[in-house]
């Protein structure tokens, strides 16, 4: 698809939405799978004024309806095939890339909070849900904007790049793909997503950047001995933290750096780590230009460099509202910071060193510590493709860690695995139980599911 087909495309979908009676004010669910028609049909609801709402193809029934009742969907537009919304009949556009999407309504004339149309919205995104209930943030085209201008200030996509795509775009849409867009770039979508694909298509099509989460760089790191990726200027993870592990593997694998950012739906990517600047890998980098990032204690005062704490972010690009329960950004900022309940550190350099998420620290007779550092020393057994810790109720310690552990093949010996850990780390840190699974449970971007 050219970008001359994309714009007659977007103004035939517009076209035929604005016929329908879609118009500012309303909220419009979209359901599509990953694919060229995904772009047209987001941006042909955008040109409307309606504030697009992206539904995941993965969402269980009690899930959508949950979506679709907390933001006050006023319609849907949907892709044809097995993931179209069972919510009645509907109007269907023939012709062009989207021929065969059906709209219909769910009710017209439902009214979101009064202060939202205010806001200018042009998405409302539910969060992951890792550790807790998803909830619906409002992203205004302002923000957007502002997000765009910021990474790319740090990424610089041109027009030149080939940028290959495997993150679910109802999830990713809202600022990456309107930075290439906006930069003319070369947009690679992989209807593949496995690893032998991804590495395929790289080097048939000359990639320059691959834009990925740390799942799939531990899936292409698996792969084994193969040639370099000469092609890629950038390879960067985002949507969750990367282990160490993984990172060196993807490294000796393709002889490429992993560069980082610090992804979060409230506020965009406000740190990037592109590599290139002698910062430590292991950091997701310094904040972007239009963005402040820093670290508070518990007790709410800034903590200096080195010091762990709670991360707080500003920036034009942080997101208005949360929509249900209603809350503007104002009502939830302190002293005009985004409290982010991820916690970390900023070393001399300024980069900022993530630890965890807040809500899935363990706590082990009274000391704390995060999963992810587990998981990284677990990750680097021979045999383990990934791994999940989590605490667990115990009656005296208060909390004990579990390991669970998905294998690359064959059997795992778990003696050997304990012994590891020992080695590596301290002995409140060890899980007591290591369960075998076919994979650990993960979101669609990637995330390890921690609730």
């Amino acid at each position: 698809m050219t970008y001359g087909d994309l714009a007659r495309e977007t103004d035939r979908v517009a076209a035929f939405l604005r016929a329908q009676g879609v118009a500012r004010g309303h909220r419009v669910g979209l359901l599509s799978p990953n694919g060229l028609a995904y772009l047209p049909a987001a941006f042909g609801l955008l040109a409307t004024g309606a504030c697009v709402v992206p539904l995941a193809n993965n969402l269980a029934p009690p899930e959508m309806a949950q979506v679709l009742s907390e933001v006050d969907v006023s319609a849907c537009f949907c892709a044809p095939g097995p993931s179209a919304f069972a919510g009645g009949t509907g109007q269907s556009l023939d012709g062009g890339v989207c021929d065969g999407f059906t709209f219909a309504w769910i009710d017209r004339d439902a009214e979101g909070p009064p202060d939202l149309d205010g806001l200018d919205p042009a998405f409302i995104r539910f969060t992951s849900g890792t550790t807790a209930r998803s909830k619906g943030v409002v992203l205004s085209h302002a923000a957007t904007l502002a997000r765009v201008a910021a990474a790319d200030d740090v990424l610089r996509f041109t027009g030149d790049d080939r940028i290959v795509w495997v993150l679910p775009l109802a999830y990713h849409f809202a600022v990456t793909i309107v930075a290439y867009v906006k930069a003319g770039a070369h947009v690679l979508m992989c209807p593949d997503t496995l690893p032998g694909a991804i590495v395929d298509a790289t080097r048939h099509f000359e990639a320059s950047v691959l834009y990925a989460s740390p799942f799939h760089f531990e899936r292409l790191g698996n792969l084994g001995p193969t040639d370099a990726l000469k092609s890629l200027r950038l390879a960067l993870s985002t949507s969750a933290p990367i282990g160490a592990s993984v990172m060196l593997r993807f490294e000796e694998t393709y002889s490429l750096p992993v560069a980082q950012a610090y992804g979060i739906i409230e506020a965009g990517l406000p740190c990037i780590n592109t590599r290139t600047d002698g910062l430590a890998a292991t950091s997701v980098g310094r904040p972007v230009p239009g963005y402040e990032v820093t670290v508070f204690s518990e007790d709410g005062a800034r903590v200096p460099s080195g010091t762990s704490g709670e991360i707080a972010v500003r920036g034009g690009g942080l997101f208005s509202a949360y929509y249900a329960p209603w809350q503007p950004r104002e009502q939830i900022m302190r002293d005009g910071w985004f409290f982010t309940g991820d916690l970390g550190r900023v070393d001399a350099s300024g980069a900022l060193h993530l630890a965890g998420r807040k809500k899935s620290v363990i706590f082990v007779a009274g000391v704390k510590f995060f999963p992810e550092e587990v998981e990284d020393c677990l990750n680097r057994f021979p045999g383990i493709k990934e791994s999940r810790v989590f605490g667990h109720p115990h009656p005296r310690l208060g909390q004990v860690a579990h390991a669970e552990i998905a294998l690359t093949s064959g059997a795992c010996d778990l003696a050997a695995l304990e012994a590891h850990c020992a080695r590596e780390l301290s002995v409140y840190k060890i899980p007591v139980d290591f369960a075998v699974v076919p994979a650990v449970a993960k979101t669609p971007g990637g995330k390890i599911i921690r609730r």
